[in-house]
């Protein structure tokens, strides 16, 4: 018998926008499309979608939640994916931040940690690799098949030991995400600044590091034989390094980019300073532009969230000192609204390039699809309403605990109206409904 009938809803998938409704019944997806209520047995609790849009729960597959050593006490995997959901992201997976998880015992402890936390379903990446010295096959065993490194600073790996974890994960069927910006390139820059005002900072990552350290780690990549994930390409650019080695299809090449990269460009810290301090840094609007075109082309791959919470008045220091706060910004919760607002209602996407940038295709990456991902029969009961709507920005509105957001005042036209996670109504209006531990750890599936 079906539990919950969402009525009327403008339902995406990958061939367009069609009227309909959904059906849910023991926290899956039994029957959509427009015959759908027919198929509804007994007297389910329903939804009236009134009209609006309805895509699968967002999968953001780059976000920093969970870190004792680092976050204060209010900030933790609860409070995080409390904003998650509360923004219609209904599976996460996270990345370290300070602390490492780099052996099969530090992944299964950040699991049970964060099992008793989560208000969302979740996967984990392990990392932050600085040498290859890693027992890859007892960590694939424990669940994650994704290996973070970084070519620069402060988890820099050298080129040598990046090739063997390449190598090593590759054979034993994972996937390696790399940060890639050149740390030469990256001293030498800093070096030729005397000053700490905020936008002195963005002279400090130029987009030469960026370059040079995708156009590396994919000839690195080739050469072991390993899947490679390029996080939070920064600018139009660097998504066009990355489409050379997409393009050879030797091994697998996904290109991600994130919210900010896309909202702001280098000329918008005048304003906004220490809250827009991001690794990499903000590029040139010429740049800005060339990645929304490489997003809506299909050059980059998957959008995320690079969550990274932090407290307003730790970024207030920043003012005095751009080198002190941490880099990173709030933006799991605004990321669906923004690209809604800004890439379809305003910008060159369509409903469906955004389901595959923000759905279908993290989704894929992380080896959950269909579970995750889409809004197939027999599938996991992940459903985002979204209402058409003009409103203003304002972090008193969000869930989001730390009191701000880049997009303060910002003029959007869709809202995140009701988020249905595992069938059960989890979040209205950015109010969360579910609780601490309604979210599972998820096994990651072949990623090849």
């Amino acid at each position: 018998m079906a539990d919950l009938l969402v009525t009327d809803a403008r339902i995406v998938d990958p061939s367009g926008v069609t009227k309909g409704d959904i059906v849910i019944e023991n926290g899956r997806i039994t029957a959509v499309g427009p015959t759908a209520a027919r198929e509804c047995a007994g007297d389910p609790e329903r939804l009236d979608a009134d009209g609006m849009v309805a895509i699968p729960g967002v999968v953001d597959v780059h976000n920093h939640m969970h870190d004792d050593e680092l976050f204060p006490a209010d900030i933790d995997f609860a409070s995080e994916t409390a904003s998650a959901v509360a923004g219609g992201v209904t599976t996460v997976v996270e990345l370290p931040t300070q602390t490492p998880v780099t052996t099969p015992e530090a992944v299964r402890q950040k699991r049970d940690d964060c099992e008793q936390l989560a208000h969302v379903d979740f996967g984990l990446v392990a990392g932050n690799f600085e040498d290859a010295d890693v027992d890859v096959a007892e960590i694939i065993a424990e669940g994650t098949r994704d290996f973070k490194t970084f070519t620069a600073e402060p988890y820099l790996a050298e080129d040598r030991e990046i090739v063997e974890l390449l190598s090593a994960v590759g054979e034993a069927g994972g996937k390696v995400r790399v940060h890639c910006e050149t740390q030469g390139i990256l001293d030498h820059a800093r070096a030729q600044i005397d000053g700490d005002d905020p936008g002195v900072y963005m002279d400090s990552r130029p987009v030469e590091a960026e370059l040079d350290a995708i156009g590396r780690m994919g000839w690195f990549a080739e050469y072991a034989d390993c899947p490679l994930h390029v996080v939070h390409v920064s600018s139009g650019s660097g998504a066009r390094e990355g489409a050379r080695f997409k393009s050879r299809a030797e091994v697998p090449v996904t290109l991600e980019t994130c919210p900010h990269y896309l909202a702001f460009s280098k000329e918008d810290v005048e304003e906004l300073g220490p809250f827009l301090k991001v690794n990499p840094s903000l590029k040139s609007p010429a740049e800005v532009d060339r990645l929304w075109d490489a997003l809506a082309d299909g050059t980059i791959d998957l959008v995320a969230s690079e969550h990274f919470p932090t407290h307003r008045a730790e970024r207030e220091r920043g003012w005095e000192n751009i080198w002190e706060p941490y880099a990173g910004l709030p933006s799991i919760e605004t990321m669906l609204e923004f690209l809604a607002s800004e890439g379809v209602r305003d910008g060159p996407l369509s409903w469906q390039r955004l389901l595959e940038l923000v759905c279908a295709r993290p989704a894929r990456e992380a080896g959950l699809y269909p579970q995750k991902g889409s809004l197939l029969p027999g599938t996991d009961a992940d459903v985002v309403l979204l209402r058409e709507e003009p409103y203003e920005v304002t972090a008193s509105k969000l869930a989001f605990v730390g009191g701000w957001t880049p997009y303060e005042g910002r003029e959007w036209s869709h809202r995140v109206d009701t988020v249905i996670a595992g069938g059960e109504v989890a979040a209205r209006d950015h109010e969360v409904l579910s609780d601490p531990g309604d979210g599972e750890f998820i096994e990651r599936g072949p990623i090849r």
